[in-house]
């Protein structure tokens, strides 16, 4: 593997934007509440670090309940007196746009702190934000689109079915993708909600500018507001609280677990994006290399931290070892680095605490007798970098074939027939994603139909659009991102009967 030198101070020893210098320099990085970025209560704060380096480069207010409570607080006044959700659709729609225009500015903004709290690397860390504003430009056209209905009724009466937004929306977002955080509140907004949002400990500064520049799009104070700390504390609290409505959350299955049931004594509606263990299937009649480079950016994009990793790669026996070596051809020479540097092609892993978990679902791999093809060790001594590992030899009852790792480890499974290939990919707790590669358009059509998952890609993997639903089934969730489909979830149907005879 090949490293690009990580300099000791991410914040002077690279270039970064005047923007992101200004941000960094004003510090105070608090809560965003009523419009205001204010302290913690307690002053209490928690230290966010390059993963590039493992160092500390900056500290943000660390929230209690009193903090949860002052911001759901904000947005239940905003939402009650109505001074969003009563704006004319057209206004609404009109400060979207300027949001969205706005996050086009601060680009270089956004893209640094990906890079410095996150450890995107810099393409990555364009496609989020460009996501993001997407998400933005998309979601900006539904306020004078959604609309009820008036069903058939008795003839003394008028019936008029009415959507209406469902409140204040608690929205928690992961750390793999800081600056998409528009597309967690873009979606309630649209709806007249108001909202809070609970971005990931690790990196919560992307929200904090979101935050702001919905103020200066002319979305009012209280409308969106975010509560910064740990998810036991902040996350807990905000579904916990009574005045809280709704919740959309992206994160693992664990967590999503946890909330449910702490959502259920208030009966708060849930939807929740969870992990996945993605079947990544390749036939013999596929075009080999154009699979085997999709089949490593499927694992390696981002360090395989993405939901959607198609970290189980079932191939055909016939092809087996050719498109390993392909892969492994492809993988050996990554550049692996700060996410700063152009040379760059794997960042880091996220935190000390992710490095640990994929190191030990490595050391387990070997143990329960999968072979290392490639990789299999930390990467390093500074920061969390671990090698891009593909383990052959494997089977779907191998604990690295089931459970989720969240890490650039992949696990390549041989199949001989099509029934066997969908028996293997429905035989996990999983459903968010899957992908096949055939020239076969029957076939193509048989795997899409049988395999249990919410999202199938055909000679294609993880492509998203903000008007196309995304979402999984079994452990992988329930309620659906993106798209019109997402509306459903931040909205809510009143019945009103008008008498006429």
């Amino acid at each position: 593997m090949q490293t690009t030198a990580v300099r000791p101070e991410t914040s002077d020893g690279w270039a970064l934007s005047p923007q992101t210098k200004a941000f960094l320099a004003a510090g105070g990085f608090g809560h965003f509440i009523d419009g205001e970025m204010v302290p913690s209560a307690s002053g209490e704060t928690f230290g966010i670090l390059d993963p590039a380096t493992g160092r500390e480069f900056a500290r943000c207010a660390a929230a209690g309940r009193e903090d949860v409570d002052r911001a759901v607080r904000s947005a239940r006044r905003a939402f009650d007196d109505g001074r969003w959700r009563n704006l004319e659709p057209l206004e609404k729609e009109r400060r979207l746009r300027k949001l969205g225009e706005l996050v086009g500015q601060n680009r270089d903004l956004l893209m640094d702190l990906d890079v410095i709290d996150g450890g995107l690397v810099r393409a990555y860390s364009e496609f989020i934000v460009k996501f993001g504003q997407d998400a933005i430009d998309y979601y900006s056209g539904w306020p004078t689109k959604l609309h009820g209905s008036v069903p058939a009724g008795p003839p003394d009466v008028v019936v008029q079915e009415v959507r209406e937004p469902v409140g204040v929306v608690g929205v928690i977002t992961p750390w793999n993708g800081p600056s998409a955080a528009p597309a967690g509140i873009v979606p309630a907004l649209a709806c007249g909600n108001c909202v809070v949002l609970k971005p990931a400990e690790q990196t919560p500064l992307a929200a904090l500018v979101v935050a702001r520049l919905c103020i200066e799009a002319g979305i009012p104070p209280g409308v969106v507001n975010v509560v910064q700390g740990l998810g036991e504390v902040a996350g807990a609290g905000i579904v916990e609280h009574p005045l809280v409505d709704a919740i959309g959350f992206t994160g693992s299955g664990d967590t999503g677990r946890r909330i449910v049931a702490a959502a259920a004594p208030t009966l708060k509606r849930v939807s929740m994006e969870l992990g996945g263990k993605s079947p990544h299937i390749v036939f013999d009649d596929a075009d080999l290399e154009q699979a085997a480079a999709t089949v490593a950016g499927a694992v390696w994009g981002h360090s395989g931290q993405v939901c959607t990793a198609g970290s189980r790669v079932l191939v055909q026996r016939g092809i087996h070892d050719e498109l390993v070596a392909a892969v492994v051809a492809r993988s050996r020479d990554i550049r692996l680095g700060s996410g700063f540097s152009p040379d760059t092609q794997m960042g880091p892993l996220v935190s000390q605490e992710q490095l640990n978990r994929v190191c030990r679902y490595v050391d387990i791999g070997k143990r329960e007798g999968a072979q290392v093809a490639l990789g299999g060790a930390r990467h390093g001594e500074a920061g969390y970098f671990h090698q891009p590992t593909i383990f052959t030899g494997v089977n779907n009852t191998m604990t690295i074939a089931r459970e989720e790792i969240f890490g650039p480890v992949m696990a390549v499974i041989p199949f001989d027939t099509e029934e066997e290939a969908i028996a293997i990919a429905n035989d996990t707790e999983f459903g968010l994603a899957a992908g096949v590669w055939t020239r076969d358009l029957g076939r193509a059509h048989r795997l899409t139909q049988a395999i249990r998952a919410g999202t199938v890609w055909v000679n294609t993997y993880q492509r998203v659009y903000p008007s196309i639903p995304y979402g999984g089934v079994k452990q992988s969730g329930f309620g659906r991102n993106l798209g019109a489909a997402s509306l459903e979830h931040y909205t809510q149907t009143k019945t009103v009967w008008l008498k006429v005879r």
